[in-house]
């Protein structure tokens, strides 16, 4: 099978473009490790002037040790030009050795730069950014681009270093045989646009193949990961998704074959004509030697440093290719970080209340990015501090939907939901956050500590072990997990050493203390009993007033029986609030409620009688 890849091959953007972006490259690698970038460049440059100085002196010994031949005066008489040599070739040594480390912790330190600003974003943007494939597409471009400011960096120095070793050598040719000079660099030109076509291609590639790379690093996780793993062995799919796997990457194979025996070709045209002009140069030496009109020290320097400069010519053109394909690549990554708060980002910046005493929510519809119609339509309803508000209604009707606009993780496409008369659009979204304690169905199951998985709740006070554990009774999760082999400290995922799995209603309590812990005056409970047995369950709602007291609880379930006591129950259907009153109020108006109600009940006491008759 193959994935539908909609992306264009890359537009032929202009080398002109490459200071621009070099420059942003070197702000990004100044930004992580600016001590760093300097001694590089100065390794790099050392580098480039003792290759430079190795021809000349070594110029110097070759005339030297054939004049000495001809009055054979001994090595005494070469020996401290020798040493001088020999001395220049361990410095480069030893700086080429110190560049390589120094590398090394500028790469990491510069990817590690890169990638908090990539999570930077990717905290801010609003949630709906996720329900796009092309946030998701851009994101993954730039998670992989990571390393490419350093590489441009390196092309740089790089560079710098080259056309530091060229101007040595240059000078040298100049004083020996200048015609050499304009000569490879006319047979360079063809081999900078080789590059930079290669360069094109390349990130064309990368481009066309990320909705595949996404779709194969899913299959990779589903065959490899804890959670998918029980579902994959129970049902045998191991094998096709292995083979849908092994498609996408034959796909991706196929796609970069291609484009390297394009890349191939262009580096084998252009290659051959530095090659041909190189031997040129070499044969008219050759031919000057043996006609008596170059010494041969000259002629020896001279094709050495040509042979040289024709091997730095190449260096420097294929750093500057490999400068520009980087340079694509941090294009789409700084314009990622740039667009992206502005694409999916929020505006809000007024503080958020403390506390409400109410929150309306007037004639709101939401449609998800990539749905077909929308999840909400004109929903209205009054939430009054203190009050326990249930949602109810049938799988797929709009409860969650509403419960994340609510908590602010979606904004309304339209209609407007305010806190004691103000938009939430316009508040700080973060601070907001903090006055809501959410829990959905699907709640995080963190790899951490038991009291990591709790202290989230209120990160303020994830090392606070009292109020962790008072979150933890409230919830019912004190009793086992302080009987774990390290207490609270244990690790809950039997991934790492020393660390326990919880069974599924254990889970669910360690969530529901998340949001105990967090001094929030509105908590959103969604499905909050789902995989409690029902005498606990039945506790859990028994209690809900006195566990939350003071405060505003938004409670969201399919199980009518357990909403029975709270003060208004809106009922929705399809996207809309179809029904809305207090239990009394609903069973007598005889409507969808009280026929849902009565079959639940109807099929609970009918599994009763079953199970007594049994």
């Amino acid at each position: 099978m193959s994935v539908m890849v909609t992306c264009d091959e890359v537009p032929n953007k202009s080398i002109r473009l490459l200071p621009r972006i070099t420059a942003d490259s070197v702000r990004l690698v100044w930004a992580a490790a600016p001590r760093l970038l300097i001694v590089s460049i100065v390794l790099k440059l050392l580098n480039g002037v003792g290759l430079a100085a190795t021809l000349v002196f070594g110029r110097d010994l070759i005339s030297s040790v054939l004049a000495a031949d001809a009055v054979k005066p001994g090595i005494g008489a070469v020996a401290p030009q020798l040493a001088t040599v020999v001395g220049i070739v361990a410095a480069i040594g030893l700086i080429t050795a110190a560049g390589r480390e120094v590398r090394e912790i500028l790469s990491e330190t510069t990817a590690r730069h890169a990638k908090q600003a990539i999570i930077d974003v990717a905290a801010k943007v609003e949630l709906s950014a996720y329900e796009t494939p092309n946030f998701h597409d851009r994101l993954l471009r730039a998670s992989a681009a990571e390393h490419r400011p350093i590489q441009m960096v390196d092309g740089v120095v790089g560079t710098i270093g080259s056309i530091a070793s060229i101007g040595g050598i240059v000078v040298a040719l100049l004083t020996i045989q200048p015609w050499l000079v304009p000569l490879l660099f006319l047979a360079g030109l063809p081999l900078l646009i080789g590059v930079v076509k290669a360069g094109q291609a390349m990130f064309g590639f990368h481009l066309r193949m990320t909705t595949v790379a996404r779709a194969r690093g899913y299959l990779y996780r589903l065959l490899t990961a804890k959670d998918p793993a029980k579902e994959v062995r129970a049902f045998g799919l191991a094998g096709y998704l292995t083979a849908r796997h092994t498609a996408l990457y034959d796909q991706h194979m196929a796609e970069l074959r291609k484009t390297t025996r394009k890349r191939f070709r262009i580096a084998v045209i252009s290659t051959i004509g530095l090659s041909l002009a190189l031997g040129g140069g070499l044969a008219g030496l050759l031919a000057l030697a043996l006609s008596g009109r170059l010494a041969l020290a000259e002629t020896a320097t001279a094709a050495a440093a040509l042979l040289i400069l024709g091997e730095r010519i190449l260096t420097t053109v294929n750093n500057i290719g490999d400068l520009y394909e980087a340079g694509l690549f941090v294009e789409d990554y700084t314009t990622f970080l740039a667009t992206a708060p502005h694409q999916h980002g929020h505006t809000g910046t007024w503080p958020a209340p403390a506390k409400f005493d109410r929150i309306t929510v007037d004639n709101v519809s939401f449609t998800y990015p990539a749905a077909n119609g929308p999840a909400l339509r004109e929903v209205s309803l009054e939430i009054q501090a203190g009050q326990v508000i249930a949602l109810v209604g049938e799988n797929g009707s709009g409860k969650t939907t509403l419960a994340k606009l609510l908590s602010r993780l979606y904004l309304p496409a339209a209609g407007t939901i305010r806190w004691d008369g103000t938009d939430t659009a316009d508040l700080d979204p973060d601070e907001l956050h903090r006055r809501i304690a959410v829990i959905f169905q699907d709640f995080a199951r963190y790899d951490l500590t038991a009291r990591e998985n709790i202290g989230f709740g209120a990160v303020e006070h994830v090392d606070d072990q009292s109020a962790v554990q008072a979150a933890a009774r409230h919830a019912g999760a004190d009793s086992y997990l302080s009987e774990l082999p390290k207490g609270y400290e244990t690790i809950l995922s039997p991934e790492y050493d020393g660390g326990r799995d919880l069974s599924v209603g254990q889970w669910q309590r360690v969530a529901l203390a998340r949001a105990f812990i967090r001094d929030a005056p509105l908590i959103i409970l969604d499905e909050p009993t789902a995989a409690l047995d029902p005498r606990a369950e039945h506790d859990l709602f028994r209690r809900i007033r006195s566990l939350y007291k003071g405060r505003t609880v938004l409670l969201i379930s399919h199980r009518y029986n357990t909403v029975r006591d709270a003060d208004h129950i809106y009922v929705l259907d399809e996207g809309q609030i179809v029904e809305h009153g207090d239990h009394d109020e609903l069973m007598a108006a005889n409507g969808v409620y009280a026929e849902l109600f009565t079959l639940q009940a109807a099929a609970y006491t009918g599994r009763r009688s079953d199970d007594a008759a049994r």
